[in-house]
């Protein structure tokens, strides 16, 4: 027993503390050039094949893409279009879903989001969630509702609020503990986006 109590004498204070609230934040200040993977490559053939823009800068083999983001995510924006520095623009996309926002929303938490935005149509949030069956564990999806849904305006506005994923009642499935979700922008939507942020209250 003494020993024991001598082991967790010396454990760190880390791994007793609670989890850190969430907390995600994307300023689109910093940018990197990326190799052009052969499923972005594909996707891009889809995309023009069907008349729609790629959605992000390239040079070559490389693309442009935000820090913290795993996959192509808008056009970087400066100067006098930006909000404040670098901004970014988005168009006919979806973004963030695997990564960024990956299993950030957690199914019982309430957030509190800031943003700036300007453009034509609307930004939405959007979350993927799914459904674990409580007898055989399968997952199925329950639905993907937007968490935030904004109009646009043509000059830059900052936006605020809070957000709490919807009640799915089922009583053949149960929610995981967290979902993710990606910004969606619609075909013909132009959206500039900055200083996006979503924390857990």
């Amino acid at each position: 027993m003494i020993r024991i109590m001598l082991v967790l004498l010396f454990l760190p204070p880390s791994l007793f503390a609670a989890d850190k609230p969430i907390r995600v934040s994307n300023d689109f200040e910093a940018w990197e050039w990326k190799p052009i993977t052969d499923s972005i490559r594909r996707e891009g053939r889809r995309r023009i094949i069907e008349g729609r823009g790629l959605g992000f800068d390239y040079r070559g083999p490389l693309y442009r893409g935000p820090t913290g983001f795993i996959l192509p995510a808008g056009t970087m924006v400066e100067g006098k279009s930006a909000f404040r520095g670098k901004s970014v623009l988005f168009a006919d996309c979806q973004v963030g879903l695997h990564g960024r926002y990956s299993r950030k929303i957690l199914t019982k938490s309430a957030y509190r989001f800031s943003l700036a935005l300007r453009g034509e149509g609307k930004f939405q949030f959007r979350a993927w969630v799914q459904g674990i069956d409580v007898k055989g564990g399968d997952r199925s999806w329950l639905g993907f509702p937007n968490l935030i849904e904004i109009q646009a305006t043509k000059k830059w506005k900052v936006h605020e609020g809070t957000f709490k994923l919807p009640p799915f009642v089922n009583p053949k499935f149960r929610l995981p503990h967290a979902v993710s979700a990606a910004i969606v922008i619609d075909k013909g939507d132009r959206i500039f986006l900055d200083d996006f942020l979503f924390e857990e209250k």
